[in-house]
């Protein structure tokens, strides 16, 4: 007798998303915001609002470009890929010049 298949979701992975912004993403700026109210904050006692606002907003913005231009709809570990082929060249590609066989080097010494 068969019984079927049933569709029990055991696979499906998500990290769901708020506001259209995948998982851990919205911690990132989240967190970015809440530090740039600090620093508005802790600036507006010395500085003129227009001043602290903008110094405040620098984090989020900067947080935010980061997220939705190298995370946002990307796959895993894109940012880090990128970000070492910009500084080393070799983030997605093995290294230009591979070792030779250990096996065979200590042989013909």
């Amino acid at each position: 007798m068969n019984k079927g298949i049933v569709n029990t979701h055991a696979g499906d992975d998500s990290d769901g998303k708020i506001w259209g912004i995948e998982g851990v993403n919205i911690l990132f700026m989240l967190s970015a915001l809440l530090l740039g109210i600090g620093l508005a904050v802790i600036l507006s006692r010395q500085h003129p609002a227009t001043f602290s606002f903008g110094v405040g907003a620098v984090p989020f913005v900067l947080v935010t470009s980061y997220v939705l231009t190298l995370r946002q709809g990307k796959p895993k570990s894109f940012d880090t890929d990128l970000l070492e082929t910009l500084a080393s060249g070799s983030g997605w590609m093995p290294s230009a010049h591979q070792p030779r066989n250990p096996l065979f080097s200590h042989a013909s010494t």
